[in-house]
């Protein structure tokens, strides 16, 4: 997304799939974590936390990060996205997890908060 920004491309971007990013640091901070303070075991939902957000959220968010503006974004829906995409691998339009057991342990930070720290990072390379 930051190259379509830099490039004045205006995507449409798919704005009715709901979910949390999860960056690749956290879940493996988040698995030490659980390997090294004596977590109960079991099965462990992680993502970054923060509210739900749509593919387009994200978008918008970068192009903002980026320095250009969100609205250069529009909304999609997953049916018109793939409608010329006949052999794409079906997504759910709700991947929210539930991070409560996580939550009782102590989990990654929240979503936007880590995509600002990588596009700041991005910009200064």
């Amino acid at each position: 997304m930051q190259g379509l920004a830099a490039k004045g491309i205006s995507p449409s971007v798919v704005c009715d799939q709901i979910g949390q990013l999860t960056f690749v640091d956290d879940l493996a901070a988040a698995a030490v974590h659980l390997l090294t303070t004596g977590a109960p075991f079991g099965t462990y939902n992680l993502t970054n936390t923060g509210e739900p957000g749509s593919w387009a959220d994200v978008a918008r968010a970068v192009f903002e990060l980026s320095g250009h503006s969100a609205a250069s974004v529009t909304d999609t829906t997953t049916a018109e996205y793939f409608v010329d995409k006949p052999d794409a691998a079906a997504r759910p339009l709700n991947s929210v997890l539930d991070l409560g057991k996580a939550h009782a342990v102590g989990i990654p930070p929240h979503w936007r908060d880590k995509l600002a720290d990588y596009i700041a990072k991005e910009i200064s390379v």
